[in-house]
């Protein structure tokens, strides 16, 4: 027997009914004829009839039996059907887009927030934030611009050689021209920035590509085109290691105080180079690590020229040093070996000496918005590294007898920021540099002897990506025969940062 269930009507009320129809069915058949009909006839029908119904009654049991299996089948299927779709439409590939993404490698941890970045920090100069980096295509490459307009109005009140940097060591000391010189204002955009951050994760850990240039050049005209950053680094937990063009490593940059300025202090540390650097991590503990750093670097001996003699360096520069760093604090100790000579270009005629320099650098964190930074150097041979006398010729120098030997110098310097609130902060700085040559030596009188700087600011984050700023700067100068001089200027600075 074939059943034609109807869908509208579930399947066991379909056999209910279908069974009372049967019932019905047979007993409306036999009523005539029980009546035409004998006992007997009738008895042996009705036996005949009850055996066809258990027979029907049966084969309904085993359609019942089933139609409950095809149920319970049913059921299950619908119950697994939404995760089958999902599992069936879920992209195989990521795809691709171009709003801004946040890369595993450099998001900082969720249960520390961003450190606090006052408004008076020089741009483009930290590691910058995960945030705004755009993912290329398909490469797993990670892209952040920035692009940094600043302009700068400055007024002197005397000429004090550059325009645009505010150099202590150029101040004219008395009996020097321009030492009685009146007023001088300038504009300058030269600290206005371009830079490109590249990330992406590799096997060995984050390589990172940085590219970044402003327009303190050489050349001629008001924005002279001037290189900063040009490398790649591979950083991973258990060392870095970074090619190309960047800061020397002798230079640390975390303690650079916050001056609108872009000279900074007199007796910082600052020199770029090409070079390679190594930096493996000795020790972890909680937010601890220390790290030890390592570079060679291109030699650049700045020593004033006598005769036919140029300068030259057998060796490359090379430093040693180790760093202790946590989220609040750090301190580092760094080392400068260097060689420095002199040939004569007509007979070849060569004289060497050698350079070391030490230092020591270290920055805090100070109550929830300030924070304190402090530097101290001592050597010879390495005035092309300070800020104040670097190009002076001032790395070495002849002795009346002939010899070539390193030049001894020292600096240090202070630097404290305070926070009036999230978008008003204030910075001031102070630096001693100082330069003792032999009597003998054959440079310069008029070069200097000692400078000192000293600057204070108060800088507005009137936008998200603005800031308005004004600082006073002032600077002394003394000679190597004790004539002296003093230069200052004031300062506005209005900075548009697109992507910090």
């Amino acid at each position: 027997m074939r059943l034609w269930l109807c869908p509208r009507i579930p399947r066991a009320h379909q056999v209910r009914i279908l069974r009372s129809v049967l019932i019905s069915s047979c007993a409306l058949a036999l009523a005539p004829q029980a009546f035409a009909q004998s006992n007997d006839d009738l008895k042996a029908q009705i036996s005949q009839m009850r055996q066809q119904m258990d027979a029907q009654q049966q084969v309904m049991q085993q359609m019942q039996q089933r139609l409950q299996q095809l149920e319970a089948k049913e059921a299950a299927q619908e119950k697994s059907a939404p995760a089958a779709t999902a599992a069936t439409t879920a992209p195989v590939t990521q795809p691709v887009s171009s709003t801004p993404i946040v890369s595993s490698a450099t998001a900082p941890e969720p249960s520390r927030p961003a450190p606090y970045r006052p408004p008076s920090a020089p741009a483009g100069v930290a590691e910058p934030l995960p945030e705004g980096f755009v993912r290329l295509g398909d490469t797993g490459n990670l892209l952040k611009l920035d692009l940094v307009a600043q302009l700068d109005t400055m007024i002197d009140n005397k000429y004090m050689g550059s325009a645009d940097l505010f150099v202590p060591s150029s101040i004219p000391v008395k009996g020097q021209p321009f030492y009685d010189s009146g007023w001088r204002t300038n504009l300058s955009a030269r600290q206005s920035i371009f830079r490109m951050d590249f990330r992406r994760d590799t096997d060995y850990g984050t390589l990172k590509v940085v590219y970044k240039n402003n327009f303190f050049g050489s050349g001629s005209g008001d924005m002279p085109y001037n290189l900063q950053f040009f490398y790649g680094e591979l950083d991973n937990e258990h060392y870095t290691l970074l090619a190309g063009y960047n800061i020397s490593a002798f230079t640390d940059i975390d303690v650079f105080p916050n001056t609108l300025d872009y000279e900074g202090p007199n007796s910082f540390n600052f020199k770029y180079g090409p070079q390679i650097r190594f930096s493996p991590v000795l020790w972890k503990t909680g937010d601890g690590t220390l790290t030890l750093p390592l570079s060679m670097e291109k030699p650049n001996a700045d020593i004033t020229a006598i005769g036919n003699y140029t300068p030259y360096s057998r060796l490359a520069d090379f430093t040693a040093g180790l760093r202790y760093e946590t989220p609040d604090w750090h301190i580092q100790w760094s080392n400068l070996f260097r060689d420095l000579g002199m040939q004569d270009s007509e007979t070849g005629n060569a004289q060497r000496t050698t350079a070391f320099a030490t230092q020591l650098t270290g920055s805090t964190k100070v109550f929830e918005r300030d924070s304190a930074q402090g530097w101290f150097s001592s050597g010879h041979g390495y005035a092309n590294f300070l800020q104040d006398i670097s190009g002076l010729g001032l790395d070495a120098a002849f002795t009346s007898a002939g010899v070539l030997r390193a030049i001894r110098a020292r600096g240090w310097g202070v630097g404290y920021t305070h926070g009036w609130t999230d978008d008003l902060s204030s910075s001031a700085s102070y630096g001693y540099l100082r330069i003792s040559p032999s009597a003998d030596m054959q440079i310069d009188r008029d070069l200097p002897k000692s400078t000192k700087f000293a600057s204070l600011n108060l800088a507005w984050q009137f936008s998200q990506r603005a800031m308005l700023g004004i600082e006073y700067l002032w600077g002394q100068n003394i000679s190597l025969v004790d004539l002296r001089g003093q230069g200052q200027r004031v300062q506005t600075t209005l900075r548009y940062d697109l992507n910090p």
